[in-house]
């Protein structure tokens, strides 16, 4: 099925922003995968020369790891054949295809070389088989292993760290095949159901994946907007507010989430037939997915100038497509309009209530020409303020 533009789609091809999708060239991961191809260099330069390596790249999701393997699995076999090598990289997400260590294996064992592959093995005599066929077929091959830290934890079994990294004790008197073992794991915590054998195995070799930060998202975002969708229909604007959203707790650097959030903000904005994805599109989203106001708080709040005062700023917001912030003086004429509709007298301390409308997280404050509000959308939320103060507004009595 065709993922390209229909008649009246603001977008281009959908599917860049799809989490299956490796871009040509990645942004911001350049160090990780040098430092993946100087380690596995002389690797491919003489294979037979060379020991089996082991190595980890470390780092919470969303933060590079799989791309970058898959990236450099595609540069390592391409450099081999370069060099008359025949070598294979084979990944591995352990969610999906490691139910158990013979599964394990046994995937392994078709992958590498389905010319031997038999499901009547043991998991030892799979590792055997393959290891063999490797050498005398004088292929070569790299194993990566992701997600190793949700295997050991599931299955509590250990043995496939120890069992993969000595695959060139199989036959000492024969030069092994598997050229590397890459183990990638979320944080190191895993290492503490290893014992001492174990942990010695996989090395001291390990890349750190740390969290992108706001600017190297918005890279990243530009990068792929400009893929996925067409001419016009994302401003810088969005981008940045994306950007700052997944930069921030409880996020916290998450790609996947902010690609996540420019897709389903594109969805959205197709299907409210809008020619361009806008602010409250995005918040819209991020409220589903992370709400930062719920019925509830608005409900709780103390006074009816609470209320107000929020109103105003949503308000002050809802029609700005240029930034998602609004200025103190910017809500104060919002507030100030809102005031004669209700024919209620102006709140005079209007900065007390927006700083504890920021305490309560209702809102956020970057500075006095920067207050916005983060997951809900202005539209929604300024129709559900305004419904809550026809019905409660005697409750809460006069100003």
């Amino acid at each position: 099925m065709s993922t390209l533009a229909t008649a009246g789609s603001i977008f281009k091809d959908r599917e860049k922003l799809s989490p299956r999708y490796v871009p040509a060239v990645l942004l911001h991961r350049e160090s990780q995968m040098r430092q993946l191809d100087g380690f596995f260099r002389d690797s491919v330069n003489d294979p037979d020369r060379v020991f089996l390596k082991t190595a980890q790249l470390i780092g919470p999701a969303g933060t590079g790891k799989t791309s970058t393997l898959i990236r450099f699995g595609e540069r390592f076999t391409a450099e081999a054949r370069k060099k008359g090598v025949t070598a294979q990289h084979v990944y591995v997400n352990l969610k999906l295809q490691g139910g158990s260590r013979v599964v394990l294996y046994r995937h392994l064992l078709e992958k590498a070389t389905p010319e031997v592959y038999s499901s009547s093995l043991s998991a030892e005599e799979m590792l055997r088989v393959m290891v063999r066929e490797l050498s005398s077929a004088n292929k070569y091959l790299i194993v990566s292993l992701d997600e190793i830290d949700y295997f050991i934890k599931a299955t509590k079994e250990t043995r496939v760290v120890y069992d993969l990294a000595r695959l060139h004790e199989i036959d000492p008197e024969q030069h092994t095949n598997v050229l590397g073992v890459i183990f990638v794991a979320r944080n190191k915590e895993w290492y503490e159901k290893l014992d001492a054998a174990e942990i010695s195995t996989i090395g001291r070799f390990a890349i750190e994946f740390p969290p992108y930060r706001s600017s190297e998202i918005l890279d990243i975002l530009a990068q792929r907007s400009e893929e996925a969708f067409q001419p016009g229909a994302i401003s810088p604007q969005v981008l940045t507010y994306i950007a700052d959203l997944t930069a921030s707790p409880p996020v916290t650097g998450d790609i996947r989430y902010a690609l996540d959030l420019l897709l389903f903000a594109g969805m959205v904005a197709e299907n409210q037939s809008s020619e361009r994805v806008l602010l409250d599109h995005v918040r819209l989203v991020h409220g589903e997915l992370h709400p930062s106001i719920t019925e509830e708080d608005v409900m709780n709040l103390p006074k009816k100038e609470h209320v107000v005062a929020l109103l105003a700023v949503v308000r002050a917001l809802r029609n700005k497509e240029e930034s998602p912030y609004a200025s103190l003086r910017e809500i104060r004429t919002s507030l100030n309009l809102l005031s004669e509709e209700m024919k209620m007298k102006p709140i005079d301390d209007l900065e007390a209530y927006v700083q504890d409308l920021s305490d309560r997280g209702l809102i956020e404050i970057k500075s006095l020409n920067e207050i916005g509000i983060r997951g809900a959308s202005t539209r929604i939320l300024a129709g559900y303020i305004e419904s809550l103060l026809r019905r409660i507004e005697d409750g809460f009595g006069d100003s």
